[in-house]
């Protein structure tokens, strides 16, 4: 047998605050369980935990393995900076989102938080150096504005020109490049696309491949796997797996789970493609996929989340981490949405 699209199940019970909710609760959960398999490959990964189901200590070599199980990264925080300034009601700008960032780098150990990634460091350090945030994006080129977007999706609902503007903006000071911007774009538009009651997966990767395109042509010029054809490749790698694993395998062999977002943001559609939409099984197989797992497993556990909602999270885990890390991702999610339950 082959993995194939299936419809979601009737949601007609599912609210935008459930599904907001389900999306910030299947972020966070993603980058939490995630962060103990961070740059490992699968065989690592295999070694060491076998089918990782649970929190776990990170290897010696990571550069959090000290942190509280349950911690999360910058995948959550920072989405939950972008959720902030959309809940204030203020539009989203480049200068905001640098104010933000700079905010969370000073009261998160600056440059030396061991979970910014290349492209959010080089820029924060010209930022916090009084650099204009619309001058310090044009070398970010990897996953770190796709990683923040999911609030975007969010807040503006079916209104993809307002995703794409709001996109636009909060990846200008970090990755205003060709390729960032068509993975936030991606991104975003997925989690907007699943927002809406009865979305399918067709609906799910229709809407990713369009913010890809459209975000390709935005910001400066920089080399640019297309990232909507690597999203067709990862999905029907995925459909055509026999299980889990072997979709799994095949999205690690010929897509990539590295930081450029040809890789990591196309397998994590894969990913969602491969667990049916479903977000504890796409939380779990992106945790066990190698790699960038917590980015993955967080885009993938986002996107399965608004499609299903908060319920079909672990809610023991999910109190866990909202406990270590002192959120409440109900509430931000209700303020997204406009205090509509």
């Amino acid at each position: 047998m082959t993995l194939s699209p299936q419809p979601p199940p009737a949601q007609a019970a599912l609210s935008r605050f459930d599904r907001a909710h389900g999306c910030l609760a299947g972020v966070a959960l993603g980058d939490a369980l995630g962060r103990a398999s961070e740059f490992m490959t699968r065989d690592q990964i295999r070694e060491r935990f076998g089918w990782l189901t649970d929190f776990a200590a990170p290897s010696p070599m990571h550069p959090g393995v000290g942190d509280p199980l349950g911690s999360i990264t910058d995948d959550t925080t920072q989405t939950l900076l972008i959720a902030r300034i959309l809940i204030e009601g203020r539009p989203l700008t480049p200068e905001r989102v640098a104010a933000g960032l700079v905010a969370w780098a000073r009261d998160h150990d600056g440059l030396n938080n061991p979970y910014l990634g290349p492209s959010t460091r080089r820029a924060l350090g010209r930022l916090m150096a009084g650099a204009s945030p619309r001058e310090t994006g044009g070398q970010g080129t990897t996953n770190g504005s796709a990683m923040r977007v999911a609030a975007i999706g969010i807040a503006n609902g079916a209104d993809f020109d307002a995703v794409l503007a709001d996109v636009f903006a909060s990846g200008i000071p970090t990755h205003d490049t060709r390729n960032g911007h068509q993975a936030a774009a991606a991104a975003a538009f997925a989690v907007a696309a699943a927002m809406r009651p009865g979305a399918s997966l067709d609906d799910v990767i229709s809407a990713a491949q369009d913010g890809a395109r459209r975000g390709r042509i935005l910001g400066q010029w920089s080399w640019t796997t297309p990232l909507d054809t690597r999203i067709d490749l990862a999905v029907r790698l995925a459909r055509q797996s026999v299980s889990l694993e072997d979709a799994l395998q095949a999205l690690y062999d010929y897509v990539g789970v590295g930081l450029d977002p040809a890789e990591s943001v196309a397998s994590a559609i894969g990913v969602v493609v491969a667990a049916r939409g479903e977000p504890m099984p796409a939380i779990l197989a992106g945790i066990n996929l190698g790699g960038d797992t917590d980015t993955i497993a967080s885009l993938a556990g986002g996107i399965c989340g608004a499609m299903r909602g908060a319920r079909e999270i672990d809610a023991r885990q999910l109190a866990f981490v909202e406990s270590v890390n002192q959120l409440d991702l109900a509430g931000i999610a209700r303020d997204l949405v406009g205090g509509k339950a």
